[in-house]
């Protein structure tokens, strides 16, 4: 039986306008045409556009918001100073992480709140603790806005058909939404997946799904449309090929990216963001990197002394968000790691261009001398090798809980002794690897487990490092 019928399609796609007027969204309408008539400025211009928007929203913090006013006022710095060198001031202020998100809740509120609407939200983050912040309708709609342009970027069109595979609670609970959220999705022509429930029926079902209801995109968790990907491929199932996939939600590696455009038949769209900061850049057309919005953020990546990153170098992204006023966050630590692409786009967009994404901050083991050690090493030798002599290790996890000591957690693609077995001839391979990045002194301790979850958000991580306090 169709999920949806042809006729039924339409209505809905005809629908959509209306469904936007009457919940108020033609805002975030408004603002995906300014970013159309804008994303091809010239470069002059659009820095001219983006420093407009940095020093209209550090003016604000300086008037309305408490913990900003002492730390501008211990700098000495005026409202004529931030319109003279926005750039220059931003880059005085401190680093913001989530531990002081968390103790100066009250101070980084505006106090113009009760002017506004506003909702406080909470991220959970990959550690499970949680941080509350203010948002409010400037910020939703520009978030929406930008989302929408980045599904233009992909060739989707408002009202046709998506299929949505998610994984976090507070976005997805199939079968107990409000009437509100599910009529939201009807007229936006969306079906829901729950990625939490991925067993072997659960993606079945998915693939029966996307075959009935053949969404022009996939939107998905990026480790979400891999493990589906993997599937199909596997069992050797037949599936619709949509527009394009776009990922979300978590580092999407190369070999991910790879195993989902062959499975799929079509290109992945990259989208990088946050809960605290929304959608914040994504690929275009071309795929050379990700663009990010000059509109709605400034990014800086730093390294571990605080010195600005060369393009090619992977550092710490450090984000300032311009379109919140509720809650301003300034130079805010979002705990990941990237590089600026040294060279531009084939697209001609003048906006800033990341290389890639390369993981959480806390996901990047440590070497003996402190120096970094990113997590695609060994996702390449160990997850997803050519070589047929790891073959028994079907999901792993690596976790570093002192300098010279890693635990790999496997879950084993055969049955246990015989993965026991293999380890016992294979182990010297594991060693080797884990050597030539980690020292000779660094001692591999091997685990075998039935599973490995995700993270609370819905998220799964190839490495931790529990060395030193790291705040997730």
């Amino acid at each position: 039986m169709k999920l949806t019928h042809p006729v039924v399609g339409s209505l809905k796609a005809e629908f959509y306008k209306g469904w936007l007027a009457a919940t108020g969204r033609t805002a975030q309408e408004s603002f995906l045409k300014q970013m159309l008539q804008m994303e091809f400025l010239s470069a002059p211009e659009t820095q001219r556009q983006h420093e407009h928007k940095l020093i209209e929203i550090l003016r604000f913090s300086l008037k309305n918001v408490p913990y900003y006013q002492e730390h501008f006022h211990a700098l000495g710095f005026s409202d004529t100073d931030i319109t003279a060198k926005p750039l220059e001031v931003l880059a005085a202020l401190p680093l913001l992480d989530k531990a002081t998100l968390r103790e100066r809740f009250e101070d980084l509120k505006s106090n113009d709140l009760k002017g506004r609407r506003w909702h406080v939200n909470t991220s959970g983050g990959s550690t499970g603790e949680p941080v509350r912040f203010v948002q409010d309708d400037q910020y939703h709609h520009a978030g929406m806005g930008g989302a929408a342009l980045f599904d233009v970027w992909s060739g989707y069109k408002p009202g046709k058909p998506k299929v949505i595979l998610w994984g976090s609670e507070r976005d997805l609970l199939v079968g107990k939404e409000t009437l509100r959220t599910r009529a939201g999705r009807w007229f936006r022509n969306e079906t829901t997946l729950n990625a939490f429930r991925m067993g072997e029926n659960d993606m079945r079902y998915f693939v029966d799904v996307i075959n009935q209801v053949r969404p022009l995109q996939i939107l998905a968790y990026a480790d979400s449309a891999f493990e589906l990907a993997r599937f199909i491929e596997r069992e050797g199932l037949k599936v619709h090929f949509p527009h394009s996939v776009m990922t979300s939600a978590g580092t999407l590696y190369l070999h991910m990216r790879e195993t989902i455009e062959t499975v799929f038949n079509t290109k992945v769209f990259n989208r990088y963001g946050s809960r605290e900061m929304g959608d914040i850049a994504c690929d275009c057309e071309f795929h050379k990197g990700l663009h990010v919005n000059p509109y709605t953020h400034h990014v800086e990546i730093l390294r571990e002394d605080g010195s600005t990153c060369d393009p090619g170098e992977v550092g710490e992204i450090v984000v300032t968000l311009l379109t919140n006023k509720a809650m301003p966050l300034l130079r805010y630590r979002i705990g990941d790691m990237a590089a600026w692409s040294d060279r531009p786009c084939d697209c001609q967009r003048s906006w800033p261009l990341l290389k890639e994404v390369s993981g959480r901050v806390m996901d990047v083991l440590r070497r003996h001398d402190g120096s970094p050690v990113m997590p695609e090493y060994f996702i390449h030798f160990i997850g997803v090798t050519s070589r047929r002599d790891l073959d028994f290790i079907k999901k792993f996890q690596l976790i570093q809980k002192e300098i010279n000591q890693l635990r790999l957690l496997i879950v084993p693609s055969t049955d246990i002794e015989d993965a026991r077995l293999q380890l016992s001839v294979k182990k010297g391979i594991l060693n080797d690897l884990v050597a030539r990045v980690m020292g000779d002194e660094c001692r591999l301790d091997v685990v075998f487990v039935d599973d490995i979850p995700n993270t609370v958000s819905g998220k799964y991580r190839y490495t931790i490092c529990k060395v030193g306090a790291q705040d997730g």
